[in-house]
């Protein structure tokens, strides 16, 4: 039996999930959008969204700040460059690495 994709969001860990505000293409209001966390390094956090074209979504610590930046990532090689430093540091261990289950889940459940 298969899990379908508002049950898995929904018993994911809240460290692992996040919901961002994007426009909406009349670019006229903001609507949420799902995304699952599937990879981190110490300062960098790599979400898929949740929406039927799944997009890259990275948030980045702002050195010496609290502050986080958030940004799309349009070229494959950014996000192929994040995943290979996250799984250089090795399996998800809270902190750090790539978080296998939630990647998974996604490219099974296109």
């Amino acid at each position: 039996m298969s899990l379908d994709l508002a049950s898995f969001y929904q018993y994911t860990p809240e460290n692992e999930k996040t919901t961002v505000y994007i426009q909406t293409p009349d670019g006229e209001e903001m609507e949420p959008c799902d995304a699952l966390l599937v990879a981190q390094t110490k300062f960098r956090k790599l979400y898929i969204t949740l929406e039927r074209r799944r997009r890259y979504l990275v948030f980045t610590q702002v050195p010496d700040s609290e502050e986080l930046e958030m940004e799309f990532l349009h070229d494959y090689e950014e996000v192929e460059t994040l995943l290979e430093d996250a799984g250089l540091d090795g399996i998800h261990d809270g902190e750090q690495g790539i978080l296998y289950h939630n990647l998974l889940y996604l490219l099974m459940n296109p």
